[in-house]
């Protein structure tokens, strides 16, 4: 039986989340991750992929010393999140995803949607970390390799190479990252997103704590990291003491007279 193959980038994100259902996503997003994210007060935030949707419902990022918006430029978006107040928001720009336009330790909080997946994941990931603060951290969202978001190309959630926990964990580590966090959410299913906005969000809640009881994080629709710095992974292993050599005796001892 022939498959239509998938492509690799989402169709317009900018759109979808301008649509009722996209900013229903966004929503059951932010319930279950913004509690999550850390205190950006006084600090530098970047928005990585396609971050906006969640960066506008998180309200004490206006507290930030700085906060913006990096777009991937593979990426297709019609216009920047652009804010109508003259916020945050109009800090917007497009970068490759190997290649930061941000100094070395410049940003405290990087917060990832829409990027990994889409990207050469370790260089993307080695970019970040040189960018990254030594105490900075990294929040990512990305879909569940087990969960239906990523088998339904209805949202930007189906397109790239989803991870199960364990390749999420293992790439995380071999980009100098350590997983301080983890949770899942998305727990209904896309064709969901044509209920209320209360009644997607009540059913959110219960199909996320019994699909935790039942199999972990496994059904949920995506992964929410937070993940830190691992300053101490790419040092040499400490050599082991060398045990003591037998050296010949040095000192001329004189026999009494």
């Amino acid at each position: 039986m022939l498959t239509r193959r998938k492509p690799s980038l989402p169709p317009d994100a900018a759109a979808f989340y301008a649509t009722r259902r996209g900013a229903l996503t966004a929503d059951l997003l932010a319930d279950k991750a913004l509690p999550l994210f850390p205190n950006p007060m006084g600090r530098r935030v970047l928005g990585l992929g396609f971050a906006a949707p969640i960066l506008e419902r998180w309200p004490q990022v206006e507290n930030a010393r700085w906060a913006g918006t990096a777009r991937f430029d593979t990426q297709i978006t019609r216009a920047p999140a652009v804010g109508s107040d003259g916020s945050w928001r109009r800090r917007d720009c497009v970068t490759g995803s190997n290649a930061l336009p941000f100094d070395d330790l410049s940003l405290d909080i990087v917060v990832m949607m829409h990027g990994l997946e889409l990207a050469s994941q370790t260089a993307l990931l080695r970019a970040t970390w040189k960018a990254m603060t030594d105490d900075g951290h990294l929040v990512l969202i990305v879909p569940n390799r087990s969960g239906i978001w990523a088998h339904r190309d209805s949202t930007p959630f189906g397109y790239g190479s989803p991870f199960s926990s364990s390749q999420l964990d293992t790439l995380l580590a071999r980009g100098l990252f350590r997983t301080e966090y983890a949770t899942g959410a998305l727990w209904l299913p896309p064709p969901a997103l044509r209920l209320s906005r209360s009644a997607a969000r009540t059913m959110d809640r219960v199909a996320g704590l019994c699909g935790r009881i039942v199999a972990g994080r496994a059904l949920a629709g995506v992964h929410v990291v937070i993940a830190r710095k691992n300053l101490y992974a790419g040092l040499p292993p400490l050599q082991a003491e060398a045990r003591a050599a037998s050296i010949p005796r040095q000192v001329v001892e004189t026999s009494p007279s």
